[in-house]
């Protein structure tokens, strides 16, 4: 993906030049076959990326359970769901970038990390801590959303009035309701969460290089108890 991103170097650089004159060559830089063929790429690295950074979590989390329940390592570990003869259409892009390669269903949960060793472990703490992360990432993952409402807008940067409770209804579900029903005419994170949308937003989009290190930790604490 690193070597992807560097072929983008042709980019004009906003520091060198005017705003308009900016604007003007990355119009006419992103119309190049050059830069359609490297953003291509770019889109393949990721999502090939994401294949695989859910089949380490998946190989991560199997590897560490049977070594905590005394097992003996499986013949055959998860592997990345990749289609034959490298082809990578848009429909299985889409498809790993909608599901997010499966990747919630395999995150761990913490505990079976302290079977193989003392809670004053650092190479016990370490997998746990990335666990923990991840656990942080799902919650991200399901709550983020339920951080927006309609509201009406006054004119200014996502001033405005919230809209009322509908008769009925408690706060939460008229809140869904009324982004549903598209009541209103603006939507924005509720007055006083911002704080709080802005870290599910980190933890959730952390996921893939949390899972990275928590496959990095638990082969550490594997190596060192075999």
């Amino acid at each position: 993906m690193d070597e992807t991103k560097s072929a983008g170097s042709s980019l004009p650089n906003r520091d060198d030049l005017a705003p308009a004159e900016y604007q003007r060559q990355l119009h006419a830089y992103v119309q190049t076959s050059e830069y359609k063929a490297s953003d291509h790429e770019l889109r393949v690295a990721v999502v090939l990326s994401k294949a695989h950074d859910a089949a380490l979590l998946r190989a991560a989390r199997k590897l560490l359970a049977r070594r905590a329940d005394g097992k003996r390592p499986p013949r055959r570990l998860p592997r990345p769901r990749i289609l034959p003869g490298g082809h990578v259409p848009q429909w299985w892009m889409n498809t790993i970038n909608t599901t997010y390669a499966g990747i919630w269903r395999a995150i761990p949960s913490p505990g079976a990390e302290f079977r193989l060793g003392g809670p004053d472990d650092p190479l016990v703490q370490e997998v746990a801590k990335q666990a923990r992360l991840l656990q942080a990432s799902r919650v991200g993952y399901r709550k983020r959303d339920s951080l927006y409402e309609a509201f009406i807008p006054d004119g200014t940067p996502f001033g405005g009035c919230s809209l009322p409770p509908i008769r009925g209804l408690g706060p939460e579900a008229s809140r869904r309701a009324n982004l549903l029903l598209g009541r209103g005419s603006g939507m924005r994170v509720q007055p006083g969460r911002d704080e709080e949308f802005d870290q599910l937003h980190t933890d959730y989009f952390a996921v893939w290089d949390r899972s990275r290190a928590y496959g990095a930790a638990v082969l550490a604490l594997l190596r060192a108890r075999s």
